[in-house]
């Protein structure tokens, strides 16, 4: 297609004509039909072309875990990768509950760790109860150390619970309003007829959450329970007794715990509660009464994230994986898999290496402008997507040689390269490209992103250091973000279309 644009504004006007570009390069005319020049003008040449995307996996330097958005407890094994095991970290804060010690004849009933969960990880379709085991750490996490899904050499400690078994199927009973009201009887006549008061209808739910019975009067007898309840009793206790006595909690699956993993999430109720009774001479009564009462020790993920006070607490995660995949435990290989795919997932740490053989020669192209440029990356459709769930989301790292993340400074501070948005500054951060999965039908899934922005500053050598590959991730590094979502991609269809203009 030939444009007529005077010579003072042709590169400043290829932004303003891209959108028309791309209308006509993709409808039903022939791009190198339009040929209409005019005094003073000068022709510009559009046309797209797909370039060859080669695909690999890769297994990422490091996988942030520190107080994620959730934590991943279980054991799970993927006939393709490997056996993936999860275990959580805590340490503990004491609540400003009333303590014991300020009841009269307090007597300890039970200590369970309770709490939320989300979308479980299932080897079958059966959510079989958990096998927990409970831990003492051997010492509390350090506020001053990095900790990321790799960091194994953290000691569990003490057992002071195994084979701790929780329903994945508990549900509740829940009063909500019917729209109409309660019926009361008019003192007159004796006739019922609506009363003001909304009136409610008991619903069973779902009932999203783990218990886990570490004490229990008559029923299980921990004589760790039994000496931390001591401790409560004592008027003497504070954050520092806690933490001599339970220097943190590891949560982790019993040898027999193989079905599933389970990503505990941000909730009040991530709580470790010592129910007692005693007493209440509190309130002054004249007859005291015996009341139940709780004592709740919180765990990190009770906190919301900004709260500065929330204690520390990660995941750690250990695959073991099967050949071909063990030999990425050398970070510096990628594998190319016989079936041409590649693997991300978040959690374990997987990603795809995407390298563009046709970049060199397209640099070398003098007076191209980009119109447009999208990523296309096919989706492969596969039975483990049953076990693990899909991705619905990625984003773009520059690599090296070496399948580290290069970084460029901004202000005074190092950041990893992350692909920026298309028209952000591409060598900012904050404004992330977003790799978005498309559907076109179950059986057509892709994920696409424009980088039109990025390849120009890439192709004129504005980006510092040249990149040796792109990392294709399904979760923005050092987020809060925390899961096992997976990504199966076809490596043999990836492409970069570019839509291109040779000024001339």
């Amino acid at each position: 297609m030939n444009w007529p644009i005077n010579r003072a504004f042709r590169v400043a006007s290829v932004s303003f004509i891209s959108t028309a570009l791309l209308l006509a390069a993709t409808g039903c005319e022939d791009p190198n039909d339009l040929d209409v020049e005019l005094p003073g003008t000068s022709p510009i040449n559009t046309e797209f072309r797909d370039y060859r995307v080669n695909a690999s996996t890769i297994l990422q330097d490091s996988v942030e875990t520190l107080n994620s958005d959730q934590v991943l407890v279980g054991r799970v094994t993927d006939a393709r990768l490997g056996t993936t095991t999860a275990k959580a970290l805590f340490n503990l804060r004491a609540s400003a509950d009333s303590l014991p010690h300020q009841f009269k004849d307090a007597k300890l009933d039970s200590v369970v760790v309770v709490s939320n969960f989300t979308d479980v990880t299932l080897v079958s379709g059966s959510s079989k109860p958990v096998h927990f085991d409970l831990y003492n750490l051997a010492a509390p996490l350090d506020d001053k150390k990095t900790y990321n899904a790799g960091v194994l050499n953290v000691s569990l400690g003490t057992v002071i619970g195994s084979d701790l078994v929780s329903s994945l199927t508990r549900t509740k009973k829940v009063e909500k309003p019917n729209g109409l009201k309660k019926l009361v009887k008019d003192p007159v006549t004796g006739i019922k007829g609506p009363g003001s008061v909304d009136s409610t209808t008991t619903t069973t739910e779902p009932d999203p959450t783990i218990r886990l019975v570490l004490h229990k009067d008559k029923v299980r007898n921990s004589e760790f329970a039994i000496r931390l309840f001591a401790a409560l009793n004592d008027a003497s206790f504070n954050q520092a007794k806690l933490t001599e006595i339970w220097k943190g909690l590891g949560i982790a699956p019993s040898s027999n715990h193989n079905e599933s993993i389970v990503p505990l999430n941000r909730s009040s109720d991530s709580r470790v509660y010592v129910y007692f009774h005693a007493t209440n001479t509190k309130t002054g009564a004249k007859n005291p009464v015996y009341v139940p009462q709780p004592f709740t020790i919180r765990l990190g993920n009770s906190y919301n994230s900004s709260d500065a006070n929330a204690p520390r607490y990660y995941t750690q995660i250990a695959t073991v994986l099967k050949a071909p995949f063990d030999q990425l435990t050398d970070g510096t290989k990628s594998i190319r898999l016989a079936d041409s795919v590649a693997y991300m997932q978040s959690g374990l740490g997987l990603a795809a290496r995407l390298t563009i053989p046709g970049l060199n020669a397209l640099r070398e192209q003098s007076a191209l402008a980009i119109n447009r440029a999208e990523l296309i990356i096919p989706v492969v459709n596969s039975a483990n997507t049953a076990l693990f769930p899909t991705a619905t989301q990625a984003f773009l790292y520059e690599l090296n040689a070496k399948n580290r993340v290069l970084q460029r400074t901004v202000g005074i501070s190092p950041v990893e390269r992350v692909v920026q948005t298309n028209l952000a500054n591409p060598n900012g951060q904050g404004n992330e490209a977003l790799v978005t999965l498309n559907e076109r039908d179950p059986n057509n899934k892709f994920y696409s992103v424009v980088i039109t922005t990025y390849l120009q500053a890439n192709l004129s050598n504005q980006l510092g250091e040249q990149a040796a590959a792109l990392m294709l991730s399904p979760v923005l590094r050092r987020s809060y973000e925390l899961s096992l979502k997976r990504g199966i991609i076809d490596a043999q269809n990836i492409k970069l279309r570019v839509y291109s203009s040779k000024l001339r």
